[in-house]
This record gives structure tokens, C-alpha cells and sequence, in this order.
């Protein structure tokens, strides 16, 4: 089965004054519950600016931000895993900083897959 990629923007899950965005959270569980009762797989695709991930401190946030994320979806079968977050790519220690999101993603859902 094809795994459909459902893009999930930094800016989305996390209010401009801080915290979670839990409305949006919940709105994409009953989108992803959907998905799984069609029959449907996914892999979540993170969506960042460079802007939003300028240093190592914001992209442990994003990190956080994310591993929040699975954990409000996590009772959707239909999620097979994450892609690592593509701003990763252009950052100083960025293969560092995709490890320590690949970890602390897997902490808690050891069955997630990695793009």
C-alpha cells in the first residue's frame, strides 16, 4: 500500500505565543482516523522555514513541537512514521539534530519509519 503524505506545518502545530496548537492537533487526529477507517496509510511530513529553525535551540523545539504531535495521534494505526524534517538538511550538525529527532520520536512509537 502507498503511503500517502500528509504535510504538517511547524506553524500550525505550535501557537505564536508558545504551546501547543491543540485545536489544530485534534483536527488533524480526526483527519488521520478518517484515513485509517478508508483504509489508507500515512507518513507525516513536518514543514518548517529556515526562519522557524535558525539554531540548535529552535530545532530541538521543532523537535519537541513534533514528538508533541505523535503523541496526540498516537492511537492512528494509519501513521507509519515521520519524515525527518527537511530544514535539518542546511543546518549546522543537521545529521545530529535528524538522529535526536529520529530518537526522541521513537521513544514512544518504536514502530514509526523514517524518511
Amino acid at each position: 500500500m502507498e503511503l500517502k503524505k500528509v504535510e504538517v506545518a511547524y506553524k500550525d502545530i505550535v501557537l505564536p505565543e508558545g504551546g501547543a496548537n491543540e485545536e489544530f492537533l485534534a483536527a488533524l487526529r480526526d483527519r488521520l482516523k478518517a484515513m485509517e477507517a478508508a483504509g489508507e496509510e500515512a507518513m507525516l511530513v513536518p514543514l518548517a522555514q529556515a526562519e522557524e529553525c535558525k539554531n540548535t535551540d529552535a530545532a530541538l523545539e521543532l523537535t519537541a513541537a513534533y514528538k508533541h504531535c505523535a503523541r496526540r495521534v498516537k492511537d492512528c494505526a494509519c501513521v507509519k512514521g515521520f519524515e525527518i524534517p527537511a530544514v535539518f538538511a542546511n543546518m549546522e550538525r543537521g545529521a545530529e539534530l535528524a538522529e535526536n529527532f529520529k530518537a526522541e520520536l521513537l521513544e514512544k512509537h518504536p514502530h514509526y519509519t523514517f524518511g
